[in-house]
């Protein structure tokens, strides 16, 4: 199988290769508390717990109604698995590049990015290197769910389908998986029996809201779903966070379309580069403002604030280097893939 790589992994490997590890800082005044859940910010892949062990630029996040952490651990090849407790495991792969379907470390993958996971304990991975969707059972078993391997936007049951360089993931509680796909500016749908259909999109790149196909994105990046089966997108090349209503239409919820970080209501706040999304049971979405090295949040009312990071050097709870992956439990503990750090952080509000 030929291997790509979307251009903004590309993007990001170069902004993160000259970064230094750093210390975080947890300014006392803050209402939002942070801690590192897992990782030591030294690249690697040792299983452990808390910074006992390590990741190497993770990108996507997922946690389940028990307080275990799903982990796209991108450049390792490796889905990890932490407990409420910190502990890391390698879910599955054994860090060779691959499309392997199997057991455990038996199963291979090429750069993961995006985790989901369902009420079963199923996990669902988004993989970019290789066009997949994946599917872990709670026994370990990896399998291929939806795509053939082959890039395109073909539309089908299982692998009969065609992704480019999917890159979110997200499923609904009556079993749906929905897909960021990156590289065709497209969000997806696939059933539970495996049907991957056009749920908003029309593979051409523009910032359209409408309905359906009439509406239009450019690189797609991460996508979450609410319990009223609204779905949120991290649109990466638009600067926006767009929504999409359970008829399939699209409308902005907030950005102005240009690069910035400031905050305020709807299109009067801006964003840069947005990479990962999460949404509480209150209908508070959650953004991995990658560009700006912030993690954001939008109230049902639209109004944007930040809940962490850092804007013009200053530090207001913690400081990232490029988070990427974003996920919210029901306690609404807010846990981010700091890629650029190669830590797991769990900020408590």
């Amino acid at each position: 199988m030929k291997i790509t790589y979307s251009l903004l992994f590309v993007t990001i490997m170069l902004f993160t290769a000259c970064q230094k590890d750093i210390v975080y800082n947890f300014p006392s005044q803050n209402p939002a508390t942070a801690d590192v859940l897992a990782g030591n910010g030294v690249q690697g892949s040792i299983n452990g717990t808390g910074t006992g062990a390590s990741f190497y630029q993770p990108t996507g996040v997922a946690v389940d109604a028990s307080g275990n952490v799903y982990v796209a651990d991108f450049r390792n090849n490796l889905i990890r698995e932490i407990s409420p407790a910190g502990a890391v495991s390698t879910l599955a792969g054994n860090g060779q590049q691959g499309s392997v379907n199997g057991a455990g470390t038996v199963a291979t993958f090429n750069a993961p990015t995006g985790v989901a996971v369902d009420a079963s304990g199923n996990v669902y991975v988004a993989e970019n290197g290789n066009n997949l969707i994946r599917e872990i059972s709670p026994q370990g078993l990896v399998s291929t769910f939806a795509g053939s391997g082959a890039a395109g936007s073909v539309n089908a049951t299982g692998t009969a389908a065609t992704f480019t360089n999917p890159q979110g993931i997200a499923i609904d509680a009556n079993g749906n998986v929905y897909v960021a796909d990156y590289g065709n500016n497209l969000i997806r749908e696939i059933s539970p029996a495996g049907l991957v259909s056009t749920l908003a999109g029309n593979t051409n790149p523009g910032a359209v809201d409408g309905t359906g196909v009439a509406a239009s994105f450019n690189t797609p990046t991460a996508i979450a779903v609410d319990a009223a089966f609204n779905v949120y997108v991290a649109d990466y090349g638009n600067n926006l966070i767009r929504k999409i209503s359970p008829a399939g239409v699209v409308s902005t919820l907030a950005g102005s379309g240009s690069a910035g970080s400031a905050n305020g209501t709807g299109t009067a706040a801006s964003f840069k580069n947005p990479t990962g999304i999460a949404v509480d049971a209150a209908g508070n979405v959650y953004v991995a403002d990658w560009g700006n090295n912030l993690v954001r949040v939008i109230s049902p009312a639209g109004v944007v604030s930040t809940l962490s990071g850092t804007t013009n050097g200053k530090s207001t709870a913690i400081v990232l280097i490029g988070p990427y992956g974003v996920a919210v439990d029901a306690a609404n503990n807010v846990y981010v893939a700091d890629y650029g750090n190669s830590t797991i952080l769990k900020i408590h509000q």
